[in-house]
């Protein structure tokens, strides 16, 4: 009786351990936008330099994002950096991107959410403040966002794959308003 209810025991915890430890998921990488990378060609050949990402003081999901029972991380540390990295890529793809260019772009996380939840419809967004600087001056300082919307399913394991998958269609939206900003276009000429 004593060996059976030692592996009772063992299976409860390992069962309690599972359901407890939950499941992980990493961000699948950015894939650049024909897009967005067409816009900063056409917007002149000046390099650009991409400086500090952060994350502004008390966001939550800086370095995970909840999908319903799973935590989605990044490989890159923090969404700062992903979102750094995505920039990065878009202007070396444009031919714009020169680490030693006296026009440096900055930013700042500020919302970085996915609704993952929905039986029918699910949504995330992202948001961020960039700052762009020429010669050590601040020449351009604006919040950008983007959104998506896609369709949700009752089955997790259909879900949660699906909303991992639009992450970096939210930051591809992010960076198209910021390339669709003549401000900002103007700041990196």
């Amino acid at each position: 009786m004593s060996l059976f209810r030692s592996a009772l025991v063992l299976a409860a915890s390992a069962a309690v351990a599972v359901f407890v430890s939950g499941c992980s998921t990493t961000a699948p990488a950015f894939q650049p936008s024909i897009a967005n990378v067409s816009t900063l060609k056409a917007a002149g050949s000046t390099p650009v330099a991409v400086g500090a990402f952060t994350v502004q003081a008390g966001l939550k999901t800086a370095t995970s994002i909840q999908l319903r029972a799973a935590d989605m991380t990044t490989t890159k540390g923090s969404y700062a950096e992903y979102l750094a990295d995505a920039l990065k890529s878009e202007l070396d793809l444009a031919k714009r991107l020169d680490p030693k260019a006296t026009i440096e772009i900055t930013g700042v996380l500020l919302k970085n959410d996915i609704a993952a939840g929905g039986f029918s419809t699910n949504s995330g967004e992202v948001e961020a403040r960039f700052i762009v600087r020429r010669d050590g001056q601040v020449k351009y300082e604006k919040t950008k966002r983007g959104t998506a919307e896609w369709e949700g399913s009752f089955a997790g394991a259909t879900a949660i794959p699906k909303a991992a998958q639009q992450y970096p269609v939210l930051v591809q939206n992010m960076l198209a308003a910021l390339y669709a900003d003549a401000d900002f276009l103007a700041a990196i000429r």
